[in-house]
């Protein structure tokens, strides 16, 4: 009798084992191609095609981006740290625009809030591109222990996160600029209306 339950035993610990080897296979496959791989901490690696819905109801893709230095912003309409910061933002678009920096700024208000938005857009005098925030800017550019407003992601022209700040305040504000102006220094230096320039842009809208 005790052979038999030994057996038995025996037999049900195999199938047991074979379950986990066939779980350890099978379960680490399952949803792997759903699950975005991050950028490393230098920037690299994959990241797909993130499109952004824009106030004027057109898109944008972050990869036409490319080859500019470019600060994602962003902001909550009704945040007063945002109103506060806001101005640094827009003077400092004004300051190196024409060099290659641009900024896009991004709502976390929900989508139906636009009036809300679009005030804020006014009133700030933000001239440069604003849209709405995605959950994949916020899976891979936000900090992921601190989603708080505003928070800004600066890219060199190689499309590479540099840095991330969250909060606004003068250490902060000095620390963006140079790092901006770093940035800058990458980009080829071609004279206003040069054939470099011309065919720059036109690869831009291409």
């Amino acid at each position: 009798m005790s052979k038999v339950i030994f057996r038995s035993a025996r037999q049900v610990l195999a199938l047991n084992l074979a379950l986990i080897l066939l779980l350890l296979v099978v379960v680490p496959s399952l949803g792997r191609d759903d699950v975005p791989e991050l950028p490393a901490p230098d920037g690299s690696s994959y990241t797909p095609e993130i499109i952004i819905p824009l106030l004027d109801k057109s898109q944008l893709k972050l990869s036409s981006l490319r080859g500019r230095v470019v600060l994602l912003d962003f902001f909550w309409s009704k945040c007063q740290h945002c109103r506060d910061h806001a101005p640094h933002i827009v003077e400092l678009y004004h300051q190196y625009h024409k060099r290659g920096f641009t900024v896009l700024s991004l709502a976390t208000d929900p989508q139906d809030k636009i009036d809300d938005v679009k005030a804020f857009v006014t009133e700030m005098k933000m001239t440069y591109p604003v849209g709405f925030i995605t959950t994949e800017v916020i899976a891979y550019y936000a900090d992921s222990r601190n989603h708080g407003v505003p928070q800004m992601v600066l890219f060199g022209p190689d499309g590479k996160m540099v840095k991330r700040w969250i909060g606004w305040t003068e250490p902060v504000g000095r620390e963006l600029k140079e790092k901006i102006a770093e940035q800058l220094q990458r980009l080829p230096l071609v004279k206003p209306g040069s054939k470099a320039t011309s065919r720059k842009q036109r690869d831009l809208r291409s």
